[in-house]
């Protein structure tokens, strides 16, 4: 499948394992897929890398209110230094692979014969509300709807 990503595409993905190294998280999701769409250099989503950034940060501190810790105890950029050293491998939780093969899917749909950074975002927007990545548009006020809109529509002008 991945012979099928265009350059992009492809730097799209390795973003997100380099969004996951830098948050020290030890699986790469949806929301780092998302990131990585987000800073794309052909971002058809026209979303805010940091922003984003500041969403999950956010849904962080909301979990670990969650189970009753105080957030401004845990000293999140000291641990995310500390956390992972060296590039080891992270592996892609089973919504990231999904993603990933719905976009080729949404390519396949569309007629088109690669996977580019727009497949990535089209199938990020069909997610359940309940991921992470959806939980991040939304605290952005992005409805995945209209992000898929965007998208196509962005898609059809370049066209």
């Amino acid at each position: 499948m991945f012979e099928r990503f265009t350059k992009d595409a492809h730097e799209t993905v390795t973003m997100a394992v380099e969004e996951a190294h830098r948050r020290s998280d030890a699986r790469i999701g949806t929301e780092h897929l998302l990131l990585g769409v987000a800073g794309s250099g052909s971002n058809p989503s026209g979303l805010d890398p940091a922003e984003l950034r500041r969403e999950l940060d956010r849904l962080d501190s909301e979990a670990l209110e969650a189970v009753g810790i105080d957030p401004s105890l845990v000293d999140v950029e000291t641990s995310r230094s500390q956390g992972r050293t060296g590039k080891k491998h992270i592996p892609f939780t089973r919504a990231a692979k999904d993603t990933l093969t719905g976009a080729l899917k949404e390519a396949i749909g569309l007629g088109h014969r690669h996977i580019g950074v727009e497949h990535i975002a089209l199938a990020l927007s069909r997610l359940p509300s309940s991921d992470r990545a959806i939980r991040a548009l939304a605290g952005r006020g992005v409805d995945p709807e209209d992000l898929r809109r965007s998208v196509l529509e962005a898609m059809r002008k370049a066209s």
